[in-house]
């Protein structure tokens, strides 16, 4: 009987692999918690981390939830007028208004239709777009106060937001609405320099103070289990798989998938190379292409010393009074930590052999 591979790299899905890290579950307490006053949650993260899977749980747990009316919008559509389309397809919305059409074969001269005696006369009810709606903020305003005194309560989702005109345009709306009382809330994800670009917004100070979560490694002890139960080995050689992936959501996925179909003779050791290739494919290339060449100095240079103890690091600098500034750029995009004080880690597997073939280019 053949078996399916409970592994997946589709983006947003997890699937029977999935590793809990609470912070799902956290947002959607605050969600329906009638004493949290939190109504933006920002989600950020290395590329691959799973920041999508942790949205997609958030999202279609909040459907199923009573009186809460659930809209994830693309990060790259026309967001606003999206949103509004949306609201006006729930019955209780009003979004047309009726008007009478007076209709008779007899006129006179002049411009007045009239009526006479017994003569017959028709009448017409059409549904025509209601006028008072003269601006996509005003729509919003109303359609959202409509939900709020129905009893319900909206949340918008956006996955992988980038500064935009039009993302600027939504925030700006949905900042004025919180302002106002309205009941909509906010969830996105995103890399944290995208987001720090939105939150530089003059006019966006709610989205820059808004909870920002960050999407960690996968504990070591949750990979090394969900391998053994999921592929069927021992403890020792999940132990193995798992320091191989080093905690890095998507290097999780894909070594699952292909320890799990790989041939019966072939050992961990003899998939690698294409598990390289595919984090240098999928991965690595766009987080290296994001990195200015002051950042990716600072990574080379970080692999070549022992173990990326600051004091060494700044010995191999032409200018180590530079150091602070790249390193605090690096943590900001989540690509190096420095859990022990004085050192600094890059948790990617195999990173530093696609530095050594392809960080030239």
């Amino acid at each position: 009987m053949t078996k399916t591979d409970p592994f997946t790299r589709t983006p947003g899905i997890a699937g029977k692999a999935y590793i809990d890290n609470g912070i799902a579950n956290r947002i959607v307490a605050n969600l329906c918690s009638d004493e949290s006053a939190k109504y933006v949650f920002k989600i950020t993260g290395l590329r691959g981390s799973g920041k999508s899977v942790e949205y997609g749980r958030i999202i279609r747990a909040m459907k199923e939830k009573k009186n809460w009316l659930v809209y994830p919008l693309s990060a790259s559509g026309e967001a606003v007028s999206t949103l509004i389309a949306k609201l006006a397809m729930e019955s209780f919305i009003d979004a047309k208004r009726t008007t009478t059409t007076l209709g008779s074969s007899t006129t006179i001269a002049g411009n007045a239709p009239v009526v006479s005696g017994n003569e017959s006369i028709s009448l017409s009810r059409s549904s025509v777009d209601n006028d008072h709606f003269y601006s996509d903020e005003a729509a919003l305003t109303h359609m959202i106060a409509t939900a709020g005194k129905k009893g319900f309560k909206v949340l918008v989702g956006i996955d992988d937001i980038s500064k935009t005109p039009e993302m600027i345009r939504l925030l700006s709306i949905i900042g004025s609405l919180i302002l106002e009382g309205q009941q909509i809330y906010l969830i996105v994800t995103g890399l944290s320099e995208n987001i720090e670009n939105l939150s530089s917004e003059k006019n966006l100070s709610f989205f820059k103070r808004a909870d920002s979560i960050e999407i960690k490694a996968l504990n070591r002890f949750d990979v090394a289990y969900m391998y053994e139960k999921l592929l069927n080995i021992d403890s020792a050689e999940a132990k193995k798989i798992g320091a191989e992936s080093m905690g890095y959501a998507y290097a999780y996925q894909v070594l699952g998938s292909l320890y799990f179909c790989k041939n019966k003779n072939e050992t961990l050791d003899d998939i690698i190379p294409e598990f390289e290739r595919i984090m240098f494919r999928d991965s690595y290339d766009l987080i290296w292409k994001s990195l200015s060449e002051g950042e990716k100095e600072l990574v080379r240079l970080i692999y070549k010393t022992p173990d990326g103890k600051a004091s060494d690091i700044k010995a191999l600098m032409e200018k180590p009074s530079t150091y602070a500034v790249y390193r605090s750029r690096l943590m900001n995009k989540h690509l190096v930590d420095s859990d022990s004080r004085g050192y600094l880690k890059i948790r990617l597997p195999r990173f530093e052999k696609f530095i050594e073939i392809w960080g030239g280019d």
